[in-house]
């Protein structure tokens, strides 16, 4: 059975990805998302860098969201689990001239801005970190904001490059 030619690019562009910036990732079960792992790191370490990977591209600091104090604190009332993660954030920031390319494609893009990266570790998974975002749309501009969102996350990880391994799921 052949492989869809979408499917096909898009595992190519995470191959030549990956191996230009040496950290290793992998596609989640979502097929628009990635995830670095990081391992014998800190959720408030990878945090930092993070931030930092972010100011280095010259874009103002990012939000943050608690979005594993947000699981655990709703969980009683939703039926989950609380301890879904051990740490979970989410950092959201918006790239002028990304959000200029995808607006200027189309004024529906709007959807696709603020960019966003997670970082989160897991309770079964002490010591592993974990960096994930979402690729955008088929675009010039979407393919301008995968490559930052590549960027920033390979710069976060090459500060724990001796600790990069793949993310499995």
């Amino acid at each position: 059975m052949r492989m869809p030619q979408r499917l096909r690019k898009a595992l190519l562009a995470i191959g030549m990805t990956c191996a230009l910036f040496a950290a290793p990732c992998t596609r989640a079960a979502d097929a628009d998302a990635v995830t670095l792992a990081i391992e014998n790191a800190a959720v408030d370490d990878v945090s930092i860098a993070l931030t930092d990977a972010i100011a280095e591209e010259g874009i103002t600091a990012p939000s943050e969201s608690h979005f594993g104090d947000m699981l655990a604190r709703t969980a009683p009332e939703l039926g989950h689990r609380a301890d879904l993660y051990a740490e979970a954030r989410i950092y959201t920031f918006c790239s002028a001239v990304v959000a200029a390319k995808l607006a200027t494609e189309s004024a529906h893009n709007i959807a696709h801005c603020p960019l966003s990266i997670a970082v989160y570790s897991l309770p079964a998974d002490k010591g592993s970190v974990y960096l994930g975002y979402r690729r955008s749309v088929d675009s010039a501009g979407g393919r301008a904001a995968d490559a930052l969102l590549a960027r920033i996350a390979a710069r976060t990880a090459a500060q724990f490059q001796h600790a990069v391994s793949p993310a499995t799921r």
